[in-house]
């Protein structure tokens, strides 16, 4: 059987979905060959997407884990200040993701990913063309570029700089995709785990939070919220969509189609609050979150 893992965006509450991957993979015992993600869904998606068989995909969930565990706050993934916007001035970002940049580094290696059966995508988006790119390991011309892909995959605009590949401004691929379910259909998996990192209504619609109206900071990162809920929320309503046209074509039929999500609103002040505290608790509430998918089509 061959099961597709979709990893949705999220900045720091990306940890919910490292604590649902501990569940599943380590203590369900399930398999995956298939692995999408976009921002830091593409993030923990190509890190565990390296895997050589089981035994590895187990080993690399507890390293992912590990990672997660080991930030010491917002300066282990970039470094910058909101109290310095005049950076915009002379860049085309708030803050510099040298963290990330380092923990790619040291734990993406593009021969181990380019060599595995499974099949692994992220998303970004060409700031020139608009281009949604889902870069993928079974295309041997992307090697090179691969963890840059990745990385731009978690670059949002403004607080993050564009990675340059090919003449052309890559960004977070959570601009137009968030929950990468369109390009999972493509790659014909037989049942599709999807982990998002947003309360959802019955009618998959995000549930965000009320929240104060602060400074021109939080007003962004709000934006941020509200944008990459909406996108969210379509991706899971056109993959019930698509399912039930499958089954009007003969020797097709609907993808069982689970999903993930949080009963309230993650712990933290906006994506880009890794506080090693609420990493914690949101790891410990998508390991508790990862005992009860909910079947939304199939």
């Amino acid at each position: 059987m061959r099961r597709a893992l979709v990893l949705s965006g999220g900045g720091c509450r990306g940890a919910f979905e490292v604590g649902a991957l501990d569940y599943l993979i380590r203590e369900a015992g399930e398999d995956y060959h298939i692995f999408l993600g976009t921002s830091v869904g593409a993030l923990n998606a190509a890190l565990i997407g390296q895997a050589q068989g089981r035994g590895e995909l187990i080993k690399l969930v507890g390293l992912l884990k590990e990672i997660w565990l080991n930030l010491k706050g917002s300066r282990s993934v970039f470094a910058g200040s909101v109290l310095g916007p005049a950076r915009l001035l002379f860049s085309d970002a708030l803050f510099d993701p040298a963290g990330l940049r380092e923990l790619l580094r040291r734990h993406l290696d593009s021969d181990r990913l380019f060599s595995t059966a499974n099949v692994v995508k992220v998303s970004a988006v060409a700031m020139e063309t608009g281009e949604l790119l889902y870069a993928c390991n079974k295309n041997p011309g992307l090697k090179g570029d691969f963890s840059r892909y990745v990385l731009a995959s978690a670059s949002i605009p403004l607080f993050f700089p564009a990675v340059v590949i090919d003449g052309k401004h890559w960004y977070d691929g959570g601009l137009r995709d968030v929950t990468p379910l369109g390009a999972v259909f493509q790659e014909q998996p037989d049942e599709i785990m999807v982990i998002v990192t947003m309360p959802l209504t019955e009618d998959l619609r995000p549930k965000l939070p009320e929240t104060r109206v602060g400074g021109v900071f939080h007003r962004l990162l709000r934006a941020v919220d509200i944008l990459t809920g909406e996108i969210a929320a379509n991706d899971l309503q056109l993959a019930v969509a698509v399912n039930k046209c499958l089954q009007r074509f003969p020797g097709r039929r609907a993808v069982p189609i689970r999903v993930i999500s949080p009963e309230q609103p993650l712990a933290g002040d906006g994506p880009l609050d890794f506080n090693p505290d609420r990493i914690r608790e949101n790891m410990r509430l998508g390991y508790e979150a990862a005992h009860r998918p909910r079947l939304i089509a199939g």
